[in-house]
């Protein structure tokens, strides 16, 4: 039995990409095989929360060429209802396809319940098949909203979304229990999404209202065991202690507080034996060549590095 993903639109290849760095977080060495905004793997990962870039997961139960050739013989008590979803272009009778497989599905030990059902099956419609699966987690992205920069206890006008930062978290493939250092912290948001995925968090930064900052909003979402220091790049010691590195660089008026901050930040990430990814406002730099961009607004494109 495998699980599907429904990846979210807007960026699918960084989307394809988080998922199989969360894969690598899970332990699991497997791949998603993926069609449009349609992911697949044998795989059956645990903190499937931990997605940033995924709308929803669920387990395959069949497919076919058609929805009346589909296998729904499914053995459940309780209510349930279909939901299809068209990743077509062309246009299809969603409600027909979940009357039809509602029938199907439909016993003397369950009914049909649009309201609030117990189970919820997917329909998931391309050209030529139709997959059918149980959903088993629908992520909340509502949730990263409230951990957006102006519903922290402190903030400042420069700070990472809350979804684009448990992304550059996951394309690390850091696991639970182990350590992530952010050398350029500021408010936290990284450390944060980090700490709520179970990871050792680490932070430093050369602004001390930054660190002083950044352990408030921790502790303000749960996160208690952290390691929070002020200092430069270029005076970060221990890199032995951690297992990826996971930054966003300072640019412009930012990185003015420091002489040579890219600079040194390389030599860091030259020196590091563990996983390093990093985001720049440049496609190049220092002999690196971005991995993926992200569309901010018309002047402004963050470009994401793993190295």
């Amino acid at each position: 039995m495998s699980y599907i993903y429904i990846l979210a639109g807007e960026n699918l290849e960084l989307a394809e990409a988080e998922l199989n760095g969360f894969l690598e977080s899970q332990e699991i060495d497997e791949k998603a095989s993926r069609r449009k905004n349609l992911a697949e793997t044998e795989a059956e990962p645990m903190q499937l929360k931990r997605l940033g870039l995924t709308h929803e997961v669920s387990r395959k139960i069949s497919e076919a060429s058609k929805p009346e050739k589909l296998d729904a013989n499914i053995d459940f008590s309780g209510s349930f209802a279909v939901r299809a979803e068209n990743l077509t272009e062309e246009e299809k009778d969603t409600k027909k396809i979940e009357k039809e497989l509602g029938r199907k599905i439909e016993s003397e030990k369950n009914s049909v319940d649009l309201e609030n059902p117990k189970k919820t099956f997917k329909a998931y419609l391309f050209e030529e098949k139709i997959v059918l699966s149980e959903l088993v987690q629908d992520i909340d992205r509502g949730l990263f909203m409230k951990r957006k920069n102006d519903r922290r206890p402190f903030s400042s006008p420069v700070s990472l979304d809350p979804v684009l930062a448990r992304v550059l978290v996951n394309l690390s493939g850091v696991r639970p229990g182990k350590h992530l250092l952010d050398p350029f912290c500021g408010t936290g948001g990284i450390l944060i999404e980090a700490g709520l995925c179970g990871v050792g968090v680490h932070g430093r930064d050369i602004d001390e209202e930054m660190i002083e900052g950044a352990g408030e909003n921790l502790e303000n979402y749960g996160i208690i065991n952290y390691d929070i220091e002020r200092c430069e790049i270029s005076e970060v010691s221990g890199l032995e202690k951690f297992d990826a590195i996971v930054t966003d660089l300072p640019y412009g008026q930012a990185s003015k507080k420091t002489s040579n901050v890219v600079e040194d930040f390389l030599e860091v990430v030259e020196s590091f034996e563990g996983e390093v990814v990093f985001m720049y406002n440049e496609a190049s730099i220092g002999g690196y060549e971005a991995d993926y961009s992200v569309y901010v607004h018309k002047n402004l494109t963050r470009y994401i590095f793993t190295v």
